[in-house]
């Protein structure tokens, strides 16, 4: 049971919320904040070489450049890395303050040693100290600002998902409603039938849940056709083709399918005056699966859809999945198709549906 407004529930959990401010700080510790400060490093020694007038050894400059700036960059990153969790908790000014002092600590550091094994010139200690502090400065506000911009993009596929959640909610219901008051003295059984599938797309739509596997996107689906086809009878001729395979398991982001087939129905279905026909097919390919939609396109009364619901689409499977999703629609004289390419199901997604199953369980 979740305690009253204003209580504290025995666990001081409405007071949590009050101590979770958003940290300006990247991940340290990622992969691609790495990639971006190793090329960085490189770019930083090739221009040190070239702008440095009489070098004779061009290569041997080059690579002891590279070798004292690539050893400044990586154990400030793994400091910063081991630092990163208490740099969060820290207050605002340090967690904009110390991470760039790191790296020019290091710097000294380094340039000290140097100095001791006669690889470095002592006069030139606080011209590279100075270079050291602006550089620092440069690539923690490009990390900083690179950290922002991933954010905003989360906040966005964010908002996007919870637009196309409220889609669902207003015209689908007054259609339904019609629907089932049509049936409930012709036909009571599908009446009850679609008021369950009416239930079933409601409840995924209002639990608030960010990810389903794909056997549970496609049963939504089913049931939203299932609906329309007692709305539009023999006018949708549905071509369901979704065998069992193990690209079911793959967690999407919740309703992102049902768009597609929206779209199917209102632009290609729904406007003609003949039976329309949706193909709905799932087949693997390779270590993933290949998710095809098509629609006949009705010669006359077809109103020309925007885009949007599928770039939408486009943009959550990108954010969730990167590079290793594809989805391509292409408009053909008689039909439109909409084929979506998406990776196998991970380690990471099993482990994580085990545990939403274990929380359910406990809630």
């Amino acid at each position: 049971m979740r305690p009253p407004a204003g209580t504290s529930g025995g666990s001081g959990a409405p007071h949590r919320d009050r101590d979770v401010r958003p940290s300006p700080l990247p991940d340290f510790c990622a992969g691609e904040t790495l990639l971006r400060v190793l090329m960085l490093a490189v770019l930083l020694a090739l221009a040190i070489t070239l702008l440095r007038p009489g070098t004779a050894d061009w290569t041997g400059s080059l690579a002891l450049h590279a070798l004292f700036i690539f050893w400044v960059v990586l154990v400030s990153l793994l400091i910063l890395c081991l630092l990163q969790r208490a740099l969060r908790r820290a207050a605002l000014w340090a967690q904009i303050v110390l991470p760039p002092l790191v790296p020019i600590v290091n710097t000294a550091v380094v340039q000290d040693l140097a100095e001791r094994v006669h690889l470095a010139d002592p006069e030139l200690r606080l011209p590279v100290l100075g270079v050291a502090a602006i550089l620092s400065l440069v690539a923690m506000h490009y990390l900083y600002l690179q950290a922002a911009w991933q954010r905003e993009t989360r906040a966005v596929a964010e908002a996007r998902e919870q637009a196309m959640r409220a889609r669902l909610r207003p015209h689908f219901l007054y259609n339904s409603m019609n629907t089932i008051a049509g049936l409930c003295r012709s036909d009571p059984a599908r009446a009850e039938q679609v008021t369950l599938d009416l239930a079933d797309l409601f409840r995924a739509a209002f639990d608030g849940a960010e990810r389903h596997t794909l056997r549970d996107e496609l049963e939504l689906v089913r049931g939203y056709l299932r609906v329309e086809q007692n709305r539009l009878g023999e006018r949708l001729q549905l071509d369901w083709d979704c065998p069992e395979q193990p690209g079911l398991e793959l967690e999407l982001p919740a309703l992102v399918l049902l768009p597609l087939v929206e779209n199917a129905i209102q632009h290609g279905i729904a406007p003609a005056r003949v039976p329309g026909e949706l193909s709905v097919r799932l087949r693997p390919e390779g270590t993933g699966s290949v998710l095809e939609i098509r629609n006949s396109v009705p010669t006359q009364g077809a109103t020309a859809g925007t885009g949007t619901a599928t770039e939408a689409v486009r943009l959550q499977l990108q954010h969730a999945f990167g590079d290793r999703m594809q989805l391509d629609s292409e408009q053909g004289a008689n039909e439109f198709r909409v084929r979506l390419r998406l990776p196998a199901p991970t380690a990471h997604h099993e482990r994580r549906e085990v545990q939403n199953h274990g929380r359910a369980d406990r809630g």
